[in-house]
């Protein structure tokens, strides 16, 4: 499916909200803070990826639907739970 430029920028657009959002967490910064007191520099790499697909497409759309693909849905059964007890930290639940 070919994705059209103005939605390339706001996927970019959504991207650099999230970056911004846990930059700007309290709790985060807080826990970083304590990695960098012990001596560490700390470097936070997250990756998101991001499913487009029509409405019409899907079965019972809703404007907050959720779209994995099998690929993703791997990835979510295959998290530790160190990767886990993470994203709770953030407010985001998998389960």
């Amino acid at each position: 499916m070919e994705i059209p430029e103005h939605l390339h920028e706001l996927v970019d657009q959504l991207g650099k909200a999230l970056v911004q959002a846990v930059a700007s967490d309290e709790i985060s910064r807080s826990l970083a803070k304590k990695i960098q007191n012990e001596g560490f520099e700390v470097a936070l790499m997250i990756e998101a990826t991001v499913a487009l697909h029509k409405r019409d497409e899907m079965e019972n759309p809703t404007p907050d639907s959720v779209v994995l693909s099998q690929e993703s849905e791997a990835a979510l059964v295959s998290w530790s739970d160190e990767d886990r007890a993470f994203l709770r930290t953030f407010k985001i639940a998998i389960d």
